[in-house]
């Protein structure tokens, strides 16, 4: 596979950011440094990370010598590996996390940066239904989790916008729990009782290729552009190694920087990196490219959904800004 000088470039840009960043030379970990990233687009910078060893590379230029990292598929929740010490770093969804790094006891959830920015989309079959108002006693919305998923948490937040803050729940009685893969086959077969999905790309892609689907609306028009995934890790590993934090924010956003640039690239990594997946390069290369999907290490959103979360019980307390839930590392990004 071949990238040509773009690729090089970029490349060599991932190394001048890490040199850059480098203050004091670190021993790196005698054990790897585990990350869990699902094979996911909602996860791809962390898929450029691996396949252009982007840590490493950054580590030794910051005079951290060797750092080993050992790649995995998340098995179960993410957020509860990182709480038992079963992996270093993992994707988590926003909402989780916010309830993660909610709680009082070590060890402590933060975000080294976000990962992906895009919206979820909501789709229904039942032609009647233009918007939220529209839901019946008969119809059936499927989420990918009740109460704590960004999906979930959205509708929630569209019937407080709709109906007044104390009828937030106003929808909940048409929220049913399916995985976004089952419900997309259910929704595309109209077989069975469910006639909505909230979720994302590519599923929400392969719906409205379906002429009797339709978009009823997204949670950027509920929420405005927000981030959807962060790298979550603990304060342990930031206590063990602050250097090794700055590394890995350098190469995350080292491989922002390429896929913004070179989509192309960045799709074929995906591919095979993931190499199962079915969707034509082509697509995956414009699903990328989409102006509404954005990869960006600063937080966008997460404000505003911590306090509605605050608002409605979700969370104990409501962070004074982003940057309480972040690294220091992370704090000069320009997030919201």
């Amino acid at each position: 596979m071949v990238f040509g000088m773009r690729r090089r470039e970029l490349i060599a840009a991932a190394l001048l950011v890490g040199a850059g960043l480098a203050a004091r030379p670190a021993s790196a970990q005698a054990a790897p440094l585990r990350i869990a990233r699902p094979l996911d687009l909602v996860a791809l910078p962390l898929v450029v990370m691996q396949h252009e060893h982007l840590i490493e590379r950054v580590a030794e230029s910051m005079g951290l010598g060797e750092v080993k990292i050992a790649w995995s598929a998340p098995a179960g929740d993410p957020l509860d590996a990182l709480a038992k010490g079963e992996t270093d770093l993992a994707a988590a969804e926003v909402a989780p996390f916010l309830i993660a790094a909610d709680g009082d006891t070590p060890p402590q959830v933060r975000a080294i940066g976000a990962l992906a920015q895009r919206p979820y989309v909501l789709v229904s079959r039942n032609r009647t239904i233009r918007t939220i108002r529209d839901f019946g006693p008969k119809d059936h919305i499927a989420v990918p989790a009740l109460k704590t998923s960004g999906p979930a948490l959205m509708l929630e937040m569209a019937a407080a916008q709709e109906w007044g803050p104390e009828h937030y729940d106003q929808l909940d009685r048409f929220v049913v729990a399916q995985p976004d893969a089952a419900a997309t086959d259910a929704l595309l077969s109209g077989k069975g009782s469910i006639d909505a999905h909230f979720s994302r790309t590519p599923y929400a892609d392969d719906e409205l290729g379906d002429p009797k689907i339709h978009r009823v609306m997204d949670s950027f028009d509920i929420a405005g552009p927000h981030s959807v995934t962060v790298l979550a890790t603990t304060m342990r590993l930031h206590e063990r190694s602050p250097e090794l934090c700055k590394a890995i924010l350098a190469a995350l956003q080292s491989a922002d920087d390429l896929i913004a640039k070179t989509p192309g690239a960045a799709a074929e990594m995906f591919a095979a990196t993931v190499k199962d997946q079915d969707i034509p390069l082509e697509d995956l290369s414009d699903m990328i490219g989409d102006p509404d999907l954005a990869y960006r290490a600063a937080s966008a959103g997460i404000m505003r959904l911590a306090e509605f979360m605050h608002q409605v019980g979700r969370l104990k307390r409501q962070p004074a800004s982003w940057q309480d839930l972040f690294l220091p590392e992370a704090r000069d990004l320009k997030g919201d």
